[in-house]
């Protein structure tokens, strides 16, 4: 009697194994491939970070003219005259938990290469009231100013449905759709202009250039690589394991 007991149970081991063997087989096609993957990932992220870190770094050179071709990070310092009959406020920008605005105002540059072409001039970031029906007042300059920045390319808008903008005034966006702009405003400057220094005070200015260092990627693909590592151990692990009972 007990040996059959102990054949049965025997055969019963047998009979678990395959299902062991294809659960592991199944976690070791699929989650390491892509932890290796999401690893390679953050070690392109970061040296895509590490580019733009390095081109804003070297762009030291102050145009007096907008170039023809739009090389992002590259300074200007231009002369010209504000366009106030339409100021862009792009929402739910917040600095320090705080929610706010950027305010984003067409310039007309003196010297610029195209006698028409007006350029997007990112004047800084302003906080938001309490009140979503009371809007910022921005008091700009009539007279010729002088500003320095750096050249910025818009990335394209994700947006389900588009903003209802008006004509003129204040107008409320969630994101420098320029497609859009350019239809509004004939010969638009492709980039905009972030300014380095406030030209208001009550604006702040100062931007990331990116939102996470290459640092940091670096740091998530040492975790993803280390996950892998541990996974492909423990299936190792196992495996052996199995065999040594089956045995």
């Amino acid at each position: 009697m007990s040996k059959t007991v102990l054949k049965h149970a025997s055969m019963s081991k047998v009979q678990r194994l395959p299902l062991s063997k294809w659960v592991i087989v199944t976690l070791t096609v699929l989650l390491i491939p892509l932890l290796l993957w999401l690893g390679v990932w953050q070690l392109q992220r970061a040296a895509e970070k590490q580019q733009l870190l390095d081109r804003w770094n070297s762009a030291r050179t102050n145009l007096t003219a907008l170039p023809e071709s739009v090389t992002d990070s590259v300074g200007v310092h231009l002369r010209g005259r504000f366009v106030p009959e339409v100021i862009y406020l792009l929402d739910n920008r917040t600095r320090e938990g705080r929610a706010g605005y950027e305010v984003v105002v067409p310039f007309k540059a003196e010297k610029s290469m195209r006698e028409e072409r007006l350029v997007l001039v990112n004047l800084g970031w302003i906080a938001a009231s309490q009140y979503r029906d009371q809007l910022p007042e921005i008091d700009l300059p009539q007279k010729v100013v002088s500003l320095s920045g750096r050249l910025v390319t818009p990335s394209a808008p994700l947006q389900l449905l588009p903003d209802t903008w008006s004509q003129s005034g204040l107008v409320r966006i969630q994101q420098l759709d320029m497609t859009r702009l350019r239809l509004r405003h004939p010969g638009l400057y492709p980039a905009v202009i972030r300014l380095e220094k406030p030209l208001l005070p009550e604006l702040r200015v100062g931007w990331p250039v990116v939102t996470m260092l290459p640092e940091r990627h670096i740091g998530y693909a040492v975790q993803w690589f280390g996950l892998a590592l541990v996974l492909m151990g423990g299936c190792g692990w196992l495996i052996w394991h199995r065999r040594q009972e089956v045995l």
